[in-house]
């Protein structure tokens, strides 16, 4: 529709333009012409525009079409304005030049507008297909960085099975049950590529209630979340390594124990959640394992530059790792 308006308004510049220049039988005669040459190369040309010919044929095909079109659109205007043909008619002659060349100038400029177009597809298609490339390497890194993390806290939970069953055999059949249950429940969210942060908790809490089995009094934990928070997306195992580095190095170590506290907060555009725990903290400018550096790398593959880890502690005084990440509400 655009082009069908387009090529009618410069249709009529062109009747304007000859009867400017005295020539023809007036404005109205000259835009009879000037529409039915205009518009009968138009159509031509969008059907030649429309096969499948590539290189030389297509622009062969475009010019025989501004010919043909010059010829119908001539017949075309002599019908519609009763005028008569005749040899000696150079009127005719010279409406049918200035008619091939200002439509040869439509044309081109169609032409091009269409090739153009057909380069702007072309560069979309490009763009999708390397997106989509990028996406497949950002799903598989993904999957790397989690494969990582699943067993680590697994091979934890036997070590202290195994290391239970010495002392007390009991609390290690009920450690070893309570960890058959979590990772029943939780093997779907481990997989999982997204879900909310109360799903999250409710991982968080069957983790910590396997540790509170071993450590018993000297394990307290708290959550400190407000409702409507919890149903933000958040990816999963993200908080759990943390949660584990609290405890592993803040908490075991103090011969009192002590409690580590999840805490979540809405900031504009950005959600901070913290681990924060009142153990030994870092005997030095530690917080550089394995656990935090594949959070960190994993935040920056979801995220890019908008997600942050900051981690901060003073000797004795308990460690604080604050999560930054843009809001996003699960779908």
């Amino acid at each position: 529709m655009t082009t069908l308006i387009a090529t009618v308004v410069f249709n009529t510049l062109i009747a304007g333009f000859l009867t400017a220049l005295a020539f023809g039988g007036g404005f109205a005669v000259n835009l009879v012409f000037s529409q039915c040459f205009g518009l009968s190369m138009l159509v031509l040309v969008k059907l030649v525009l429309r096969l499948p010919l590539k290189g030389a044929l297509r622009g062969a095909g475009v010019a025989a079409a501004i010919a043909a079109g010059a010829l119908v659109g001539g017949m075309l205007g002599r019908l519609l304005t009763g005028l008569s043909s005749s040899p000696d008619d150079s009127h005719e002659a010279q409406a049918l030049l200035v008619g091939l060349l200002f439509g040869t100038i439509a044309a081109g400029f169609f032409w091009l507008r269409e090739r153009n177009a057909e380069l702007e597809r072309d560069l979309r298609v490009r763009e999708l297909a390397r997106l989509e490339a990028e996406k497949q390497s950002l799903a598989a890194q993904l999957r790397m960085l989690q494969a990582q993390i699943e067993p680590h806290f697994l091979f934890n939970s036997l070590a202290n099975v195994a290391a239970l069953i010495e002392v007390d055999q009991k609390l290690a059949s009920r450690l070893l049950d309570a960890l058959i249950r979590y990772l029943r429940s939780s093997l779907a969210r481990t997989r999982a590529e997204g879900g909310t942060l109360a799903d999250e908790v409710a991982l968080l809490t069957a983790y910590l209630e396997i540790l509170k089995i071993r450590m018993g009094e000297r394990l307290a934990y708290a959550f400190e979340i407000a409702p409507e928070l919890l149903a933000h997306a958040f990816p999963p195992m993200l908080l759990q390594p943390l949660v584990e580095n609290a405890i592993r190095h803040g908490l075991e170590p103090k011969v009192a124990g002590g409690q580590v506290t999840v805490s979540a907060r809405r900031q504009g555009d950005r959600l901070q959640i913290s681990v924060t725990d009142d153990g030994l903290g870092f005997a030095d400018a530690s917080g550089s394992g394995i656990g935090v550096a594949n959070i960190r790398a994993r935040l920056a593959a979801l995220y890019g530059p908008t997600a942050s880890l900051e981690l901060s502690s003073g000797v004795g005084a308990g460690v604080t790792a604050t999560m930054s990440v843009p809001v996003e509400v699960a779908a």
